[in-house]
């Protein structure tokens, strides 16, 4: 029922330095079944839910388009532990990552990377 166009005024935003000379971009964000929905953005990696984590996590991203994604994710010494690569639609996706195909836990680092971007963010895995 939302939508961001520039129909009849211009969709742009502005931020407060340099008397609101840095334009940003406009988007929406909603919150529902099935992960967000992302209306106006480009590649948005999000964090793994839940976290910290026991048996399964879910590591859901954004796509602008249909492409490759690489799931890899790291041991703090930065040893890989996991990837996964495969063909995702636009809009969300998401990888489900098990316990059982880790072999490790603590602190650990995630990386969602596709031909034109990447985003690495943190996770805890409990025993």
């Amino acid at each position: 029922m939302l939508n961001v166009s520039s129909r009849i005024t211009r969709a742009e935003a502005y931020g407060l330095n340099a008397g609101g000379a840095d334009k940003m971009d406009v988007a929406l964000r909603f919150n529902g079944v099935g992960g967000p929905v992302v209306s106006g953005l480009g590649f948005e990696l999000y964090q793994n839910n839940p976290n910290p984590w026991t048996h399964r996590t879910q590591i859901g991203f954004y796509l602008p388009e249909a492409t490759e994604a690489t799931l890899t994710v790291y041991d703090e010494t930065g040893r890989i532990l996991f990837g996964e690569t495969g063909d995702f639609a636009k809009g969300y996706n998401a990888f489900t990552l098990d316990k059982a195909l880790l072999g490790a836990t603590g602190m650990l680092y995630y990386k969602v990377e596709t031909p034109a971007d990447s985003a690495v963010k943190k996770m805890v895995q409990t025993k």
